[in-house]
């Protein structure tokens, strides 16, 4: 296996995280063990090139394991803990969710406001006033039920930032608001433009306001080779012109964008997914509001829309359509995926984090093989449990 084990020392600490015996939280450590074998057997038949994984319970680290190649493409680069990931659409749930969250709390918008209200404009159309596009509110746009598609090539008509916001606010609903629910990248682009608007910030510098220096956060950003870091330190993602993306966000819109939106664009490490996860667990609970006040944290992580899936703020609300990205073992609780191979999962019940990174797309976008691995990994993670 290439990689590396992680360190049987136990009680140190990674980023304020301690290491256990996974005995100590309620985890079987053979069973654990065997799990991480079947994860890694995908890196070693060649189905995945590198996978990180976290497991937390109980706020302590039961198991950090990586294998496999940061990059296989044109060279083999192996895959340690602690590089950073493109998180692909991990970035909506934590970092557009929680900003979303903290200008709410601070009263610069409301859940229930119309976007209209909010961007002058939005809804005219080359036919004159839209109806339709001035029942759009803030909270659909989150909940993926405005009505809005789940994807178009802006970047192919946009030549930069300001352009592709103005290709978003001329798409049309493709199908009544709240009548349903869509995943939409769409929405999160049009919540950029509102986060930045009210703000007068960049969502970089909001990103890094609320979220990364309140959690002492050193490795998530966006843009991280604008910020000192190499290729070194970075896992690869889908070659183009047969040169592997590392650092530069795979996303084309983001891309489009400078690297910078609510909807792609946020690059960390599985230790500092884990602490933000952790963060909202605890506000979630009424233990900590050091990112968001917990009330608006429970009602983020209520169904505010069920469609393609049931959807929070932000976050997916797990239920059976969840299942094909996070098992059918998991008690209850909320999560979210990325296209380059991301995800991670809460479960509240279970005091319980599971952070998975992949860079699943440097074999080429449609290798599908993290559609087998998410729901066996978190199976097997959970039959690692003594009692559940």
């Amino acid at each position: 296996m290439v990689g590396n084990r992680e360190s049987r020392k136990r009680g140190i600490s990674i980023s304020g995280l301690e290491i256990c015996d996974p005995e100590d939280l309620g985890f079987s450590r053979d069973r654990l063990s065997r799990a991480m074998r079947v994860v890694c057997s995908y890196t070693e038949n060649g189905s995945i090139p590198g996978i990180e994984i976290l497991v937390i319970r109980a706020g302590k680290i039961a198991l950090h394991e990586a294998c496999g190649y940061a990059e296989k493409i044109p060279s083999s680069r192996a895959l340690v803990r602690g590089m950073l990931f493109d998180l692909a659409s991990l970035t909506k749930p934590l970092a557009g969710s929680i900003v979303a969250g903290y200008l709410v709390s601070e009263g610069l918008f409301h859940l229930k406001q119309r976007v209209s209200e909010i961007i002058p404009g939005f809804s005219r159309t080359p036919s004159g006033y839209s109806e339709v596009k001035d029942r759009i509110k803030v909270w659909m746009l989150l909940s993926h039920s405005s009505g809005l598609p789940q994807w178009l090539p802006l970047y192919r008509l946009a030549r930069n930032r300001e352009e592709v916001f103005e290709e978003t606010m001329r798409v049309f609903p493709s199908y009544s608001p709240v009548s349903g629910a869509l995943y939409s990248d769409l929405g999160y682009i049009l919540l950029t433009r509102i986060a930045e608007q009210v703000s007068g910030e960049r969502f970089d510098a909001l990103f890094n306001k609320v979220v990364a220096r309140k959690l002492g956060l050193a490795r998530t950003l966006y843009n991280p080779l604008d910020a000192g870091f190499t290729g070194a330190d970075i896992v690869s993602t889908e070659p183009i012109e047969g040169k592997p993306l590392t650092g530069v966000v795979h996303d084309e819109n983001a891309r489009a964008m400078g690297g910078v939106s609510a909807h792609a664009g946020l690059f960390s490490t599985a230790i500092e997914v884990g602490r933000i996860s952790l963060e909202i667990l605890s506000s979630y609970r009424s233990e900590s509001d050091l990112l968001l006040p917990p009330a608006y944290t429970r009602s983020m992580l209520r169904r505010w829309a069920c469609g393609d899936r049931c959807y929070g703020l932000g976050w997916w609300i797990y239920d059976r359509r969840a299942v094909e990205a996070a098992g059918d073992m998991l008690s209850r609780g909320y999560g979210h995926t990325g296209f380059t191979g991301t995800s991670v999962w809460i479960d509240p019940e279970l005091d319980l984090v599971v952070v998975l990174l992949t860079n699943r797309i440097h074999l080429g976008r449609d290798n599908r093989a993290i559609d087998r691995l998410r729901p066996v990994a978190h199976n097997l993670i959970m039959a690692s449990l003594k009692r559940l």
